[in-house]
C-alpha cells in the first residue's frame, strides 16, 4: 500500500498577495471601463448603438470591473515548498501550477508603471520552455527575498 501523499492536491497555497494589488487591479479595471465608455459614447453618437444598450454595456463593464479584482485576489496564492513553487490563480477558473526547482532556469522581478504607482513587483519564473509562472502583487522586500530564495534553491541566477 502506498503512503500518504506529501501534499494535499486540493489545498490552496498558503501565501496570499499584498492587498495593494487590489488597488492596482481596480485602477486597471477603471481604465478599461473608461475606454469602453468612450467607445460606447462614440458608437452612440455615430448611431451605431442605441443609448440604452450603450449604457447597459458600460454598467455591466463597471460591475465586472468592480467585482473581478476581489475574486482574483482571493484565488491568487503561492507557496515555496520543499521541492517546488506552487501557485494558484484564477477568476472564473482556477489554475494551480507546480514548478519544480530543478526545472527553473532563472527568476526575475518586473515593475511596470502601475506596479510602480502602487509600490508592487511581479516575480517571473522561467524554465527551458519559457515563462513558467508569475506572481503579481508583491511588496519590495517580499519580491526580492522570493527571487533570491528561488534562485538559491534552484541553483540559478536571478535577474
Amino acid at each position: 500500500m502506498r503512503g500518504p501523499p506529501r501534499h494535499d492536491p486540493l489545498k490552496a497555497p498558503a501565501q496570499s498577495l499584498d492587498r495593494r494589488v487590489l488597488g492596482l487591479w481596480w485602477a486597471a479595471s477603471a481604465a478599461l471601463v473608461a475606454l469602453i465608455a468612450i467607445g460606447c459614447g462614440v458608437a452612440w453618437f455615430l448611431d451605431f448603438l442605441p443609448a440604452p444598450l450603450a449604457v447597459l454595456i458600460v454598467l455591466v463593464a463597471a460591475g465586472l470591473g468592480g467585482l473581478v479584482p476581489p475574486v482574483r485576489y482571493r484565488l491568487w496564492a503561492y507557496e515555496i515548498r520543499a521541492h517546488d513553487l506552487y501557485t494558484s490563480r484564477g477568476g472564473l477558473f482556477v489554475t494551480r501550477t507546480l514548478i519544480p526547482f530543478d526545472r527553473i532556469q532563472f527568476v526575475e522581478t518586473r515593475q511596470g508603471p502601475l506596479d510602480r504607482a502602487f509600490s508592487l513587483h511581479q516575480l517571473v519564473v522561467y524554465t527551458a520552455a519559457g515563462q513558467a509562472g508569475r506572481i503579481p502583487g508583491l511588496g519590495d522586500e517580499e519580491a526580492g527575498s522570493l527571487r533570491e530564495e528561488l534562485s538559491r534553491v534552484a541553483g540559478t541566477v536571478s535577474v
